[in-house]
């Protein structure tokens, strides 16, 4: 019985080995697993890169923080990063609010300290795509028995940029486009196939970039790394079980690498999930055939050296191959299609299908982009040819919000969608009601305009539609345009017998924008209504062998000029000779045959004229500047830019032009703009506003009724006098008769 026995234990000992996977099968099938994606934002990639601070007796700040819309989230949280002063004493209270809804609050109790806190957050889906997050911040001085100033300035909270919002989704929960779009991270990667692209895929590259922008979110261009490429291995987390094929091996590492074949290629892209930045992954992709191509290979090279290293590991490999190489097949040149790339869901884009991306995600045709593969052949808003534009049409909002001492409504919109058939913003008219409060001092409505003062007016809060008109200088126009209404009241308490109370304020759906015939300036307000009705994008040959580079540069330019992304032509110029525009142009690095303008460049020398055609600026030392200019060319009209010095400048966000003619752009952002046909500003000046119909009836009217009122007494005097007269007449008669 021992024997049997003792070869039964060896026989299984020797199948077991044979059944167990190796290390690298269950590493590969751990990964295919795994669909849920990490995010976390931080305030500065949502656009708030200073601190936001709270200083006044009761004021609030809310915050919009993206996910993906009717997305179940998980272990998300809110690392709040904030510090306070209290030097006026008092209680002093921050609350923190998640959807309305109060989740944190904490007293403040030294003269200055930390606030930070880490504040978990409900994982329900959320029907608009955000949590909207508010900072409460209270203090009152405290053992005051009469009125006196209650204002503590010595008291404010700091919240840091750095405060970070994090959380986790199941990628299976991403079923289409609309709900893709929603779930790109604050900084979109768009990947291109290489660093020399076809013109298709270069237009429709910039094409999506400018769209990103457009829509509030910020773009940048990676390429699918090439051999010869280097890379950071501290970005990566290599599974232990993987590092026994060769290329994971490679890059379990640390330091730079030199990427020496496609399998360490695939791996790259394999691993990209776990731990890469987004240079490293693609979050849209242009999925044209270089690009597709250099995928397949990759992970045809990196599947070779698992099938050798790993024999068992193939069925996990190919499982997790299906995450990690988009389905492209049948893909329409035209064609947006949900794909599974790198481990996450992408937008996969035709070679062709810029102007749908940009057409499709625009805030007008989004919310109907619900399926998982679409293809727009025409897709633009209709045109009305009214000659206003309700704010509502604008991102504005209309509806009621309380106020008690201090709120502000805005909106935001892109000059393109109001800038049509010649005609840009002249005027502003808003709708406003306001519901009376405890005081006497009526509330006061000041309308901005990226930050420039319109009007203001104290309202008669009665519950009523109240109309404030401002008119809009050219001046105060920007690509990108901010407005805001901020409303204002002066909080009342009988005598300090009662608690002040917010009392609430409304803009109404009729507030909108007035339209009207723009003059013809040749500044970049006056081009950006020209680009409007379309425009031609020029760029040298040299540009589509220099990506990325090139493209994130016409993106951002782009997108700080006004180019409509859906109405724009892209010509390639072959390097050296003369560009031709065909009409309205944005041009790079391109020479004209008979340019009108003031700048020239040679090499790191900038020189410009000034209007008698003689040098104003003439310096040799420039490197990574650019150089953008109002200019004529071939009879048509267009922004030039230039480059100047050995090296070009990198830019990584839009820049705000106004109505200037001649802009210095570096790495930073835009340094200067000058407008050198009205340097003395005589245009401003002379731009005062006319006398209107309403003006003249403010003080025709009452003197009208004055000068009546007048004449009244005089005729009535008269007739007194005369009357006078008559009875004095007729005494003297019987005087004499007697």
């Amino acid at each position: 019985m021992l024997i049997p026995a003792g070869a039964a234990l060896l026989g299984a000992a020797s199948i077991a080995p044979a059944q167990a996977a190796s290390p690298a099968a269950d590493a590969l099938r751990k990964l295919a697993d795994d669909t849920w994606i990490q995010r976390r934002e931080t305030l500065s990639t949502l656009g708030f890169t200073t601190p936001l601070v709270l200083a006044s007796n009761d004021s609030s700040r809310e915050i919009y923080l993206p996910v993906p819309a009717n997305v179940p989230l998980s272990d998300a949280s809110l690392k709040l990063d904030a510090k306070y002063l209290r030097a006026d004493g008092g209680r002093t209270t921050m609350v923190l609010a998640v959807d309305t809804f109060p989740a944190a609050a904490r007293a403040m109790t030294a003269d200055q300290g930390d606030a930070s806190l880490t504040l978990g957050i409900d994982g329900a889906p959320r029907a608009n795509g955000f949590v909207r997050m508010s900072v409460n911040w209270t203090t009152m001085l405290s053992g005051l028995t009469m009125c006196s100033d209650p204002r503590t300035p010595g008291n404010v909270l700091r919240v840091a940029p750095g405060s970070a919002f994090s959380y986790r989704y199941d990628s299976r929960a991403i079923g289409d486009l609309r709900t893709a779009w929603g779930a790109l991270p604050a900084l979109t990667s768009i990947m291109v196939a290489g660093k020399d692209l076809d013109p298709k895929s270069y237009d429709t590259a910039w094409r999506i970039g400018v769209a990103l922008e457009r829509a509030g979110k910020h773009s940048t261009v990676t390429v699918l790394p090439q051999v010869g490429d280097k890379i950071d291995l501290s970005r990566l987390a290599v599974p232990e079980g993987l590092r026994a094929i060769p290329a994971f091996a490679a890059l379990s590492g640390s330091g730079e690498h030199v990427l020496k074949d496609q399998a360490e290629i695939g791996a790259l892209m394999a691993v990209g999930q776990n731990g890469a930045d987004a240079q490293l992954r693609g979050d849209i992709l242009v999925g044209d055939q270089k690009l597709l191509a250099g995928i397949d290979a990759a992970m045809t090279a990196l599947q070779q050296q698992v099938q050798a290293g790993a024999p068992d590991a193939a069925t996990a490999f190919a499982d997790w191959r299906a995450r990690v190489q988009p389905q492209a097949a049948g893909l329409d040149a035209q064609e947006l299609r949900l794909a599974q790339a790198f481990g996450h869901p992408v937008i996969l884009a035709g070679p062709q299908a810029g102007t749908a991306f940009a057409s499709m995600f625009d805030s007008y045709w989004r919310n109907i982009s619900g399926a998982p593969n679409l293809i727009a052949r025409t897709a633009h808003k209709p045109g009305t040819g009214e000659d206003f534009i309700l704010l509502k049409n604008l991102g504005g909002a209309p509806g009621s919000f309380d106020v008690m001492s201090r709120a502000d409504w805005t909106a935001s919109f892109d000059i393109a969608e109001v800038a049509s058939d010649g005609r840009l913003p002249s005027e502003l008219v808003l709708d406003v009601s306001a519901a009376p409060g405890a005081g006497r001092t009526p509330p006061v409505a000041s309308v901005f305009l990226n930050d420039v003062l319109l009007g203001a007016r104290s309202l008669q809060a009665n519950g009523q539609r109240e109309r404030i008109t401002a008119r809009i200088p050219p001046g105060a126009l920007a690509a990108q345009n901010l407005l805001r209404v901020a409303f204002v009241r002066q909080p009342s308490s009988d005598n300090c017998r009662e608690t002040p109370q917010a009392f609430p304020v409304a803009v109404l759906v009729s507030s909108h924008v007035k339209l009207a015939k723009a003059k013809d300036e040749a500044n970049f307000t006056g081009m950006v209504r020209r680009f409007a009705a379309g425009a031609e994008l020029l760029v040298p040959k040299s540009y589509l062998n220099d990506v990325p580079a090139s493209l994130q540069r016409v993106i951002m330019v782009a997108a700080s000029a006004g180019l409509p992304a859906a109405r724009t032509r892209l010509t390639v110029v072959e390097d050296g000779k003369d560009a031709v525009p065909s009409g309205d142009f944005l041009a790079f690095d391109t020479p004209f045959k008979d340019s009108r303008g003031i700048v020239q460049v040679k090499g790191n020398t900038l020189v410009m004229n000034d209007s008698s055609a003689k040098p104003m600026l003439d310096v040799t030392g420039f490197n990574r500047l650019g150089i953008l200019e109002v200019a004529s060319a071939g009879g048509k009209q267009g922004v030039v830019w230039r480059s100047v010095g050995e090296s070009r400048p990198v830019i990584s966000k839009p820049f705000a032009l106004s109505s200037g003619n001649v802009a210095a752009v570096a790495s930073s952002g835009l340094l200067s703009e000058i407008d050198t046909n009205d340097s003395t500003g005589r245009d401003y000046v002379q731009d005062a506003p006319s006398i209107t119909i309403p003006d003249i009836l403010w003080w025709v009217v009452p003197m009208t009724i004055i000068g009546l009122f007048i004449l009244l007494l005089v005729l009535a005097s008269r007739a007194r006098r005369r009357r006078m007269r008559e009875q004095e007449q007729e005494k003297q008669k019987q005087r004499e008769q007697e």
